[in-house]
């Protein structure tokens, strides 16, 4: 177990915290890609028929349900996403100035 925690650990350390980002892993085809995938829309939800049997209606309604998780997963990465470029683009004006400054 204590190698677990320091295997872990050694690999936050030497790892960029954006290539180590878990909370949009989900959302990433490919971990070092920077696009980000939107949730799939269930399609039951948007059939013109109507449903068949109970059965049909619950799993639709389990679909939906966990399409809104994904949306909410998908929502809260988005804000880090945007956390993120606004803390680098706060980093480069401020390496700028110093240069300016120099």
């Amino acid at each position: 177990m204590k190698l677990v925690m320091i295997l872990a650990v050694a690999i936050m350390a030497s790892t960029d915290a954006k290539a180590f980002d878990v909370e949009c892993s989900e959302f990433r085809p490919l971990m070092q890609d920077r696009q980000l995938k939107r949730p799939e829309k269930p399609f039951c939800a948007s059939s013109y028929l109507p449903f068949t049997d109970s059965l049909d209606f619950d799993t639709c309604r389990r679909e939906v349900q966990q399409f809104k998780a994904s949306v909410e997963k998908y929502l809260a990465c988005v804000e880090s996403e945007s956390k993120q470029a606004v803390a680098e683009y706060n980093d480069v004006v401020a390496s700028f100035n110093r240069r300016a400054q120099q």
